[in-house]
């Protein structure tokens, strides 16, 4: 990766010219650094490529009233092709062809992008602008816990995974109406589980305590949801022996390699193995409804602030798992 000129995008009708603010970064940019060929193999870049798919910004031009110039808005870095069997039934998310900003396709990570007017989100009124970088991420999480694996209120939810989506995972469920919401991480997790405890879930460090006798504290035969968002393969044993009797595990994460997951318990158990992956529109009008309550709670996950010509350093800062979340911003 390197930082270089380039020539300005041209805005095209139907589409939206947008002066960014502010990029997050995500695991899949770091996947996309190191090249790890697990998570690349899904985005099929072509080079070059601007990365990042986390971004917001400023509406500079625009062909209706929709996202007037000057509007704030979050972008959905999503293309889909829209006519294929997956477009049709709502999901676009596993569509035939889909494109993601800054996996497939240019991304925001740069000055200016031009998008598909209806992949821009202006933010509810008297929502604070500076979570709009974060609304991508967000909505991966709004995607698991609301649409794919809903909580139910009362439920005790666990979450394994202390990094970005695992805690708006638990702001989500918490939101939802979740009696108890355990978040487990490791050792070099301690700051994010410090933020996982002050947003009112109850953190478990996996290297000094049990999470299994954590969370039978909470409730006894288990979490009635576990959202796997580590993308470790060792721990899907650990949902699902974490997972209560006719439970669903919520599976997140994205795993760089082989699992051995024995299948015995979850049919003993009875347990429905649900993956979830991106977003679709109606994630990001769901999240929107949502924004306001919980807009606060969501901007404590930014740690660090950091300009994108030093992109590489916060790359390595996300990998040695500094912070919350780190959020680029222009010189």
């Amino acid at each position: 990766m390197a930082l270089i000129d380039v020539d300005p995008p041209q805005r095209r009708p139907g589409e939206v010219l947008v002066r960014i603010t502010a990029g997050g970064i995500c695991g899949t940019d770091v996947a996309i650094w190191k090249w790890h060929e697990a998570v690349v193999g899904q985005y099929a870049p072509r080079f070059p490529l601007i990365v990042g798919h986390e971004f917001a910004g400023t509406v500079v031009e625009s062909d209706g009233d929709r996202v007037p110039p000057g509007t704030v808005v979050a972008v959905n870095p999503q293309i889909a092709c829209g006519h294929c069997r997956y477009c049709g039934l709502g999901r676009p998310t596993l569509c035939d062809d889909r494109r993601l900003m800054g996996g497939r396709i240019d991304g925001g990570w740069t000055e200016l992008v031009s998008v598909p007017q209806w992949n821009v989100h202006p933010l509810p009124a008297g929502t604070d602008a500076a979570v709009a970088p974060l609304l991508e991420p967000l909505s991966v999480a709004t995607h698991a816990v609301l649409e794919r694996v809903p909580v139910r209120a009362g439920d005790v939810v666990a979450v394994i995974g202390a990094g970005p989506i695992g805690i708006l995972c638990a702001v989500l469920a918490l939101a939802a109406g979740a009696r108890q919401v355990l978040v487990t991480g490791v050792a070099a997790d301690a700051g994010r589980l410090r933020l996982a405890r002050e947003l009112g879930a109850v953190p478990v460090d996996i290297d000094a305590a049990d999470p299994l006798a954590a969370l039978r504290a909470l409730q006894a035969d288990g979490a009635d949801i576990v959202y796997e968002t580590s993308g470790v393969a060792s721990t899907l044993e650990q949902a699902v022996a974490m997972c209560r009797r006719g439970g669903s595990v919520g599976l997140i994460g994205l795993c760089h390699g082989a699992s051995t997951l024995r299948s015995t318990p979850i049919v003993l158990k009875e347990l429905a193995l649900i993956g979830s992956r991106g977003y679709n529109e109606t994630t990001w009008r769901l999240m929107m409804t949502v924004l306001p309550r919980v807009a606060a709670d969501v901007l404590k996950l930014v740690t660090h602030q950091v300009e994108f010509r030093d992109f590489e350093r916060a790359l390595q800062m996300v990998e040695r798992r500094e912070g919350s979340k780190i959020v680029l911003r222009p010189s």
